[in-house]
């Protein structure tokens, strides 16, 4: 089952489609990386989801069931943008507020655990105006974990993280997902921190989902490469080219694909009498991945 569901949803602001027909598929129990540009339209469409907008066109379904089930999104917790706390009551306030709010049984007990998950006991006595931006940050957290929550949301949840933060947000979500099955749906710029969470993405540009993938399938598209920089790097490549499939110039280096023994490659260029300066393995990360897909968006769009 998916935990969210989406079909031809769409949102639009004065005519501009923010969010464009979107099919949106979150596997229960999956941690979705949710990636795009500034602007693509991945604030407004977890909005959408969570009810906080109404959508233009298209629907909305949360474990099979419409997502303005009361039942259902009594089951969600959200950090959309900023948390929502009053600047001069503490931490531990700002919780308990919301706590009450959520009419959860023990609402001190509560409190306390997710004090505890993003580390934020010693900070309890402190006025949430009085917090750093990364405090804050992992308050939100910390409100959208109250009451247990089926279905996480969290739109860059680690902005503004040093760090330490950022592990703490990033072990409290992989520990949640695997002991208690949460689903969780986040957005983050921070690549790199995503890919070691994430079990499935989902890649927006301009209101669009362009691609939509498992982690794994993802993981196979991510070539590997021996990265070599050599004293006549033209006459390299060529040598190269005789003997391995795919050898490309890029970054200041001569890739050679899915070749993984970097020995090999420097051996070759010096049986053939070139210098190897610098030689490394390496991997295609999410990064650079997602970098070569909004290129060839870019490409397409220009020829289209």
């Amino acid at each position: 089952m998916n935990a969210i569901e989406t079909h031809e949803l769409s949102k639009s602001f004065h005519g501009l489609n923010a969010v464009d027909h979107l099919d949106l598929r979150v596997p229960e129990g999956s941690i979705y990386g949710f990636i795009g540009e500034n602007g693509s339209g991945k604030s407004t469409a977890e909005k959408l989801i969570c009810g906080l907008l109404v959508p233009s066109g298209g629907s909305i379904s949360l474990y099979g069931r419409p997502h303005t089930d009361p039942v259902i999104r009594s089951q969600i917790g959200l950090l959309i943008e900023n948390p929502g706390c009053f600047p001069n009551s503490t931490v531990y306030q700002n919780l308990l507020m919301q706590a009450l709010n959520l009419d959860l049984r023990r609402p001190q007990e509560e409190v306390g655990r997710v004090l505890k998950l993003v580390s934020l006991v010693s900070a309890a006595g402190r006025r949430y105006k009085d917090c750093s931006l990364g405090m804050k940050q992992r308050l939100g957290v910390a409100q959208a974990l109250l009451g247990h929550p089926r279905l996480l949301i969290l739109d860059e949840p680690i902005n503004g993280l040093d760090a330490d933060g950022i592990r703490i947000v990033r072990e409290t979500l992989i520990e949640l997902n695997r002991s208690e099955g949460v689903t969780v749906l986040i957005s983050s710029h921070i690549l790199g921190e995503l890919s070691k969470i994430a079990t499935h993405y989902g890649i927006l540009r301009a209101g669009a989902l362009i691609r939509q993938t498992p982690a794994s399938a993802l993981s196979a598209e991510c070539r590997d490469f021996v990265a070599v920089k050599t004293d006549d790097d033209p006459r390299a490549q060529a040598i190269l080219r005789s003997r391995y499939s795919q050898v490309e110039p890029q970054d200041g280096v001569i890739r050679v694909y899915d070749e993984t023994d970097s020995s090999s490659v420097s051996g070759f260029l010096h049986q053939h009498g070139v210098g190897v300066a610098e030689i490394s393995y390496q991997t295609i990360g999410l990064e650079e991945y997602y970098l070569q897909i909004m290129s060839h968006q870019t490409q397409e769009s220009r020829h289209a």
